[in-house]
């Protein structure tokens, strides 16, 4: 094997470092509620993302997520990953459960799937809340804000943004109804 050129070297240690960077801010799988960063959001301050004009690939309509004056759950995903297809099934239960007292938004967060799969994704599983695709502004500033692993589908990132502004990033993994719920009810 050849040995690593100083700008090999160099390249490995920084995404060593951006990889040791997602784990402390917020890719852990705990039970808690958080992701133990700064991303709680309590200030009641809007971030630029939570103000951003977004695409319903469903209706052509836009929005944005401060638009609603009820709780809202974020969650990045992308349509290859089947752990999101597991939660986005959960939200079908969940929505039965609340109706429509909580609102629910699906960000595509995956540059190589457009509106036209993302809608197709949606369409084909029964999904009706709203999906859009992350402007590339919007997913850096989630990823300033909560951390790298917002840009990793598989563990399920998902946010809950309340009516008074402030945004709590939810565990990793898969989350129950009755979790959400209760999450939700804490708004």
């Amino acid at each position: 094997m050849d040995s690593l050129s100083r700008r090999d070297a160099l390249r490995l240690a920084g995404l060593g470092t951006l990889g040791l960077a997602g784990c402390l801010s917020g890719g852990g799988t705990g039970s808690d509620s958080t992701d133990g960063g700064d991303g709680a959001g309590g200030s009641g301050t809007t971030a630029a993302w939570q103000d951003a004009e977004l695409t319903n690939v469903l209706t052509g309509e836009t929005f944005s997520v401060s638009q609603f004056e009820k709780p809202v759950l974020v969650e990045t995903f992308a349509v290859w990953c089947s752990n999101c297809k597991r939660q986005q099934d959960e939200l079908i239960e969940f929505h039965e459960a609340v109706g429509d007292d909580v609102v629910s938004v699906a960000l595509n967060i995956d540059q190589n799937e457009d509106a036209e799969k993302v809608r197709k994704h949606a369409e084909s599983h029964g999904y009706d809340w709203y999906y859009a695709v992350s402007p590339t502004a919007v997913t850096r500033q989630l990823v300033d804000e909560f951390g790298t692993s917002m840009t990793s589908p598989p563990i399920v990132p998902m946010l809950l943004h309340c009516p008074d502004g402030s945004t709590t990033r939810l565990k990793d993994g898969h989350k129950t109804t009755s979790f959400l719920r209760e999450q939700a009810n804490g708004c």
